[in-house]
This record gives structure tokens, sequence and C-alpha cells, in this order.
């Protein structure tokens, strides 16, 4: 079990910029990222502008000149902004990591504003969020957000198009270029030592000396489950695909060990309980699972799930049996010491390689962590019984309210069946994507 702490070193920059270290032992190639903890939930502007960056050349560069100039050097550059951090990444052959900085740098302070390809891009964006309508997964994506958080949804935070069409693309180029003037921290994975490298960043990496504070990300407030609610999204399909999804207790460290032992025993993989008897005893849908989630952050809740796709004419029995599944747990002594063995082998065969222990250390360290959880979940794993995971499942899966999610076809679902399942609401895709 990785310690974290011990292979990520951490190291400050003269102008106060923390850099986080770990060495490369196997091979000759870097990776060096800028992240700032600010992504679309803090400006959906932003985000934009981090999108338009990689199509953009600067007053010594056209984009396909930069793109010569990195493949010349053997390096690669990428931008992402995620929901709540902004990665802004260059990786590639060691050798070229200091032009490659002087690159890198350059492009983050001179890109200058392109309005033909900008145009370019919102099209993309508009063919994008198109297909997205017409994809039954994406719509399902939609609806899980819609649960959870109601009208006012993470999924559906986005800038609608009349803005995206009119935005002044000077704006956006501003933006990238104070992108460094905020709050940040870099991460280097490579062969050089941590002098070597904290003389590059000194040397090349330009902020000024008073960062900008972060600007905080929109919160989304998780909805209670205080009673059975049913959204139907109408979808030209012979199938049904239905998902039901309650919200749990907020973040517990002490439930992890127990919610995976859950999911290899109940819910996920051919021999689970939910698959082995909806599919295989009752043939009532070609796909069937559940599970209970951890959440990613400590503010955030556990959540019990349930899938099934199944026939249009089956729905309703298939819904009936899971739904008595997720009330009461079959057990069997044979399958529960199956499972545990499952989920005690899946920790035993992960590795991670050096590369990704810096991004492990960060998803630790927003649970208050600077190890391996699962130093912490083996051992405790080793000693649960099949009291332990009925004890577990009374408590948290056990006479839940739920959110019943369903796509189909209109005129081929049986609509009285979701009336005795809770209060039904048919959703147009334009509430679940909001556009």
């Amino acid at each position: 079990f990785n310690n974290y702490s011990h292979d990520v070193k951490e190291f400050q920059l003269k102008d106060s910029i923390p850099v986080y270290y770990v060495k490369n032992t196997t091979n000759e190639v870097f990776s060096l990222s800028y992240i700032i903890d600010m992504g679309q939930f803090s400006d959906k502007e932003l985000a934009l502008a981090v999108r338009y960056l990689e199509y953009l050349g600067t007053d010594k560069y056209n984009a396909n000149e930069i793109e010569k100039e990195m493949f010349k050097l053997g390096l690669t550059y990428s931008v992402y902004a995620a929901n709540e951090r902004v990665y802004i990444q260059l990786s590639g052959l060691e050798e070229s990591i200091e032009e490659g900085i002087k690159l890198f740098e350059h492009i983050l302070s001179n890109v200058i504003p392109n309005q033909d390809v900008y145009n370019e891009m919102v099209l993309d964006i508009i063919r994008e969020r198109t297909d997205n309508k017409l994809s039954k997964w994406s719509i399902l994506s939609g609806m899980k957000s819609y649960a959870k958080y109601g009208s006012e949804s993470p999924f559906k935070h986005m800038l609608n198009i009349k803005k995206l069409k009119n935005i002044n693309i000077d704006t956006l180029t501003n933006k990238i270029k104070d992108l460094m003037s905020f709050e940040h921290y870099i991460y280097y994975y490579g062969r050089k030592d941590i002098s070597e490298i904290k003389f590059l960043l000194e040397s090349y990496h330009y902020t000024p000396k008073i960062k900008r504070p972060r600007i905080k990300p929109h919160l989304f407030r998780e909805l209670d489950n205080v009673k059975n609610k049913v959204y139907f999204v109408d979808y030209d399909m012979v199938q049904s695909e239905i998902i039901m999804i309650s919200k749990g207790d907020l973040y517990n460290h002490q439930l992890i060990p127990l919610g995976r032992l859950f999911n290899e025993y109940f819910g996920s993989g051919l021999s689970s309980i939910v698959f082995q008897e909806i599919r295989e005893s009752k043939a009532l849908a070609y796909s069937a699972r559940s599970s209970f989630s951890t959440p990613k952050r400590l503010d955030q809740s556990h959540y019990i799930t349930a899938y099934l796709g199944t026939q249009v004419d089956k729905l309703s029995q298939a819904t009936d049996a899971i739904l008595e599944l997720m009330n009461n747990m079959p057990a069997s002594n044979s399958q529960f010491e199956d499972a545990k063995v499952a989920a005690l082998k899946k920790i035993e065969t992960s590795r991670t390689k050096r590369s990704l222990l810096f991004w492990n250390y960060l998803r630790a360290k927003e649970l208050g962590l600077d190890y391996d959880i699962n130093k912490d979940i083996y051992p405790v794993l080793q000693t649960l019984t099949l009291d332990d995971l009925k004890l577990f499942f009374n408590q948290h899966i056990k006479d839940k309210n739920y959110n019943f999610l369903v796509i189909g076809d209109r005129d081929l679902v049986d609509h009285a069946s979701f009336d005795r399942l809770g209060d039904y609401r048919e959703l147009k895709l334009d509430e679940v994507f909001g556009y």
C-alpha cells in the first residue's frame, strides 16, 4: 500500500508556488502539469477559454506551427477544464524539457484570438450537444444528475448557445493569459532532481508576485429522497432502461469496506445476487446490477443505485423483482465467501504506476488522507462476515425511497405501472440537458 508522503515530494518556488515531485525511475520521459483548483463550476467562460486554447496560435506561431515545434521536440501539450479543476499539461522527452517549458510559457502568455477558429469550435459544441440528445446513455446521465440535484443540476451548468455565439473572443484569450495569475500548483514527474526542476521553473514560469484567489465553485445541493418519484423520458427504442437511485449517508470512511463487499456479493458481476436472480433465474432483464457508491469528497453522499435493461413488456415485473431484492437480501454463505475473496483480490492485484502516484495522492488528499485508502480497507475486509453484510444491508440499503429514472417509447410502456411506484412526471430533453 502506498504511503504517498514517501514518494510524492513537495517544495516551493521562490514565489510560493507549491510543486509536487515524483521521480521517474523507468524511462526518459517527463510530464509537467500546471493545476488550478477552479473549473467550469467557478467560471463557465474560463472552461470555454481553456478549450479554445488548443485551437489558437500566438504572436510568433500559428496553431500548426506550434504543433510542428512540439513534434520536433518530441513533446505534446494539452489543456482540460474539469468541473472544479483546470489542467495544463506538457509531456515528452526529458531532453527537451527546457525548450518545452519556454514554448509552453510563450503559448500561455502570448495567445491571440481568431474569430473563424472560434466559430468552428462553437459549431463543434452545437453538434456535440445535438448528438448527446440522441444518445440514451447521455440522457440517462442527465436524468441521474436531475434526480440527485433537481432542476439546477451540474449536468446543465454550461453556457447557452446564444451566449456562446455572442461572446467576445478577446475576453476568452485574456482569461487564458490570466490563468497563471490565480493560485495554482505544479506537478512534475520525470528524471531530473528537485534542484534541477526547481531551477527551470524559477527561470521560465512567470507569475505575478501577488496571486489572485481562486473563484469559489457554484455549490449544488444534493436532494433528499423524501418519497418515491418516477421520471420518464420518451425515446424511440424497443427495450426500456430503468435506473433506481437513492441518497445515502454523508461520506463515511467505515462504510467503504462493507460497500465494496456489498457490490461484489449483491450488485455487480455475473455471479452477483442481482444478476443471478433477475437475469439468470427469472429471465426478466438482459442486464441488471446495483451498487453502493463511495463519494470522492467529504461533503458528498453515498448513493444506492440499481439498473435494469429489459423488454418493455417485462418492465413492471422486473422492477418488482429488483425492489424485492433491494429490500430483502438473500443469504448464501458460499456466494459470500466468493465475493469476499474477489474483493480482497482486487486490492491484492492492483498496482499504481509511479506516474499516477500524485493523482492518487490528490484524490486521497480530498478525503483527508496522505496514503492509499486500501491500507485501511483490506484488513477490515478480511474480518467481515455475512452477518456484518446483513446488518449493513438492513441499515443502509433496505426500505429506501427511490427516484425511478425510465427511458423508453411512450407508446409502448405501461404507464399504470409507474403510478404505483411513485409520483410520475415526464421530462422533456430540454429539462434534462438545459438546452
